[in-house]
């Protein structure tokens, strides 16, 4: 898989979650990927979220099955 390919993954999961996310107030922006850190924007509520990191460990889930290479999806202060 090209890295192309998995960026546009990578998008596209973050995409899937946002519906969910933005109904409970909160929102997900995909900032990009440095090494195997995958690093997002939190805004809204899920900067005070305790199940912030849960939603974050699904979506790294989801794109790990997707691309089968090992990552972290990180919050980060943009």
């Amino acid at each position: 898989m090209s890295d192309d390919e998995i960026l546009s993954v990578i998008a596209q999961c973050i995409d899937e979650a946002r519906p969910g996310i933005q109904s409970d107030g909160g929102d997900i922006e995909f900032l990009g990927v440095k090494g195997q850190r995958v690093e997002v924007k939190l805004t809204g509520k899920c900067l005070t979220c305790g199940l912030a990191g849960q939603t974050l460990g699904a979506i790294r889930k989801k794109i790990m099955q997707r691309i089968d290479r090992p990552l972290m999806v990180v919050p980060v202060m943009a």
